[in-house]
């Protein structure tokens, strides 16, 4: 959680949802339980201002982002929002669905985020969304895209996954309630 409390401080972010998804969109496969995750995140999860917002679930089907965003706008009418993902996540970006209507609609926030081969560059045809100067980054107006440089994550889920299937310890690169839960359920 560590980066993640860098950006709520350095953003001045009132709150911050964690969005589970209900069916990805993508070929990524869900091993554990809308329970499950559900779970995971209520052992990760201490600040109060963080929410664990299980809409996309109670929505079913599969998960686009622009209808979450579309759904959280109209929530907090007037307010500033903003998408928070990894820099790799950056990359696939232009293949989201409605990627042009999600930048019309919030901001961007791309956090560090170490994975193998995966450097996490700017597809050419976002660079003219990035914004280098804060204040106007949290200005009223959407569509900008700002890189923040925070505490490296350098343990992705699918890692997490591989070794509570090898049976390796987990738990200094999660937080300790996850780790013991995780080994209890046997959910991976």
């Amino acid at each position: 959680m560590k980066p993640i409390n860098q950006l709520h401080k350095i953003h001045n972010l009132d709150k911050i949802h964690f969005i589970p998804t209900c069916k990805s969109n993508s070929s990524k496969q869900i091993i554990a339980s809308t329970t499950d995750r559900i779970k995971m995140l209520e052992k990760s999860i201490t600040n109060p201002n963080y929410i664990i917002d299980n809409r996309e679930i109670i929505r079913g089907g599969t998960s686009f982002m622009i209808d979450t965003i579309k759904s959280i706008s109209e929530e907090y009418p007037g307010d500033n929002i903003y998408l928070i993902m990894g820099s790799d996540t950056l990359e696939l970006f232009p293949q989201w669905k409605k990627y042009t209507e999600i930048l019309e609609i919030c901001n961007i926030i791309v956090t560090a985020r170490i994975s193998n081969n995966h450097p996490g560059k700017v597809e050419h045809s976002l660079k003219s969304f990035i914004c280098e100067d804060l204040t106007i980054f949290h200005s009223t107006s959407y569509g900008k895209i700002y890189l923040e440089e925070t505490s490296l994550i350098d343990i992705s889920s699918s890692e997490v996954r591989k070794r509570l299937i090898k049976d390796q310890d987990i738990s200094n690169d999660i937080k300790p309630e996850l780790a013991k839960w995780l080994l209890d359920n046997k959910i991976y």
